[in-house]
């Protein structure tokens, strides 16, 4: 059972209710990453492959990564595809 007791009873509807939530803040669907630096999970998502894999090409210096600490590392998106875009290959006709 719920009680809500209204706590600021308004006259017009120029306000919102006091006993409806509130959005903190908007959703959006659309984010720009480009400044901002990327975790082991989303670099694995973004290139479809596990996490050790991922560390695996970190290991190998396939790949830049940013070390924050001893297990604290960040990669930079953009400077990942383009090193992984390195290892494309052309078919030969």
């Amino acid at each position: 059972m719920k009680f809500f007791k209204e706590l600021n009873p308004v006259e017009n509807d120029s306000q919102p209710p006091v006993n409806k939530p509130v959005p903190i803040r908007p959703k959006d669907k659309v984010s720009d990453d480009s400044n901002q630096l990327a975790d082991l999970d989303t670099v694995a998502r973004k290139l479809r492959m596990s996490k050790r894999h991922v560390q695996a090409l970190v290991r190998r210096r396939a790949i830049p990564v940013i070390r924050l600490g001893r297990r604290c590392t960040r990669f930079d998106l953009d400077s990942v595809m383009s090193a992984v875009k390195k290892f494309e290959i052309t078919e030969v006709r």
